[in-house]
């Protein structure tokens, strides 16, 4: 009877390491995805910007300089690199230090703001009549549709830039 608890007690621990291994793939392919889809919207919005389009965490500076706010662009690269440390020092060293937590949700809030702001620009200089529904959008899926809607709006927003 031992035994079959010991083998009953191994399986949910399995189950919950599995669990947790599958949510790490998933967060770690969204975060690719999104790169790629927010770098490729890019490409196609600054035709002449190179290499640097593919530059991780400097390419939120230059959605920043393409709607007009090189600043708040810089300050969202920042902080999202911040918090790119904070995350890899937690995985790392496996201690949740509370007040390192706190900082990384005020950074994750304050980068999402920044980032919302900036795509709404974008929207609104798309499409003035449906930009609020797509910002609206962003903020109820909390920034998962972003990448997919800067994708589907980037030919637009280089048609209206070229014609300025």
């Amino acid at each position: 009877m031992g035994a079959m608890s010991v083998l009953f007690l191994m399986g949910i621990l399995s189950s919950i390491f599995i669990f947790f291994i599958t949510i790490f793939i998933v967060i770690v392919a969204y975060s690719v995805m999104s790169y790629v889809f927010e770098t490729m919207a890019l490409r196609t919005m600054t035709k002449n910007e190179g290499i640097r389009i593919w530059i991780p965490f400097y390419n939120k500076s230059i959605f920043g300089e393409i709607v007009g706010y090189k600043a708040l662009g810089m300050i969202s690269s920042c902080l999202t690199l911040i918090s790119f440390l904070l995350s890899m020092y937690f995985f790392f060293y496996q201690q949740l230090k509370m007040v390192l937590f706190l900082i990384l949700l005020l950074i994750l809030i304050n980068t999402f703001i920044l980032d919302t702001f900036i795509v709404h620009r974008i929207y609104m200089n798309v499409s003035p009549r449906y930009g609020d529904v797509l910002t609206a959008t962003t903020i109820l899926s909390l920034g998962l549709l972003r990448p997919l809607f800067l994708f589907l709006v980037r030919n637009k927003f280089h048609d209206i830039k070229n014609d300025n």
